[in-house]
């Protein structure tokens, strides 16, 4: 038993060297132009090793957006699906904005167009499926049917969600995380007519 400890210890290692050596390349070079060599490189492990871990750096990329955002969501799950009720930006889940922050210089390439088109696909579908298990499903109503699909609405909340992001990392985060997380949470809640103060 304490050798798999071991084992799984310097697996878990080699793994966080790829992560972080190629989160670190797409900042210098931009996703298109990295190779596998590359990461093995920065990382300072054998190319064999890259491909007992990984099949290609789309493997990589997704393996490790995976594991965070599994990470994040199961962490803030309890507290996004209570915030959706709360109209005070103080009660407001922040988790994913101040995620964002952390790695700005990562999503700011990867959203832009050095990015991969691939890479903000699966952010979507992550996000929509997030969504929908954390919030939307909690507020249907019982014995009322929704007028727009679920999967719908939660794929339209999770490119919103991306628009803002970019939005926000364009604009030099000018807005705190929780005033941005706040700010969406109400546009998902009260739609347009409240972004422009047209009701209460």
């Amino acid at each position: 038993m304490a050798e798999k400890r071991k084992v799984d210890r310097r697996i878990q290692r080699t793994r966080a060297l790829l992560r972080d050596a190629l989160m670190q390349l797409i900042i210098t070079k931009g996703y298109d132009e990295i190779t596998i060599q590359d990461i093995t490189d920065e990382a300072n492990v054998a190319r064999t090793t890259f491909y007992l871990h990984f099949t290609d750096k789309d493997d990589l990329l997704f393996g490790t957006m995976r594991d965070i955002y599994e990470d994040l969501y199961r962490a803030a799950g309890a507290e996004m699906s209570g915030s959706f009720y709360t109209d005070k930006e103080k009660d407001c889940s922040a988790e994913d904005f101040i995620h964002v922050k952390e790695y700005a210089d990562f999503y700011k390439i990867m959203i832009g167009e050095r990015g991969s088109a691939a890479f903000l696909s699966r952010v979507r579908e992550f996000l929509a499926e997030a969504i929908m298990e954390i919030t939307l499903k909690d507020l249907v109503p019982d014995g009322k049917d929704p007028r727009v699909p679920l999967d719908m609405m939660s794929y339209a909340l999770a490119g919103a969600q991306i628009g803002v992001i970019k939005w926000w990392l364009d604009n030099g985060m000018r807005e705190s995380p929780q005033k941005v997380a706040f700010m969406l949470e109400q546009l998902m809640k009260h739609g347009i007519s409240w972004g422009l103060n047209l009701s209460d």
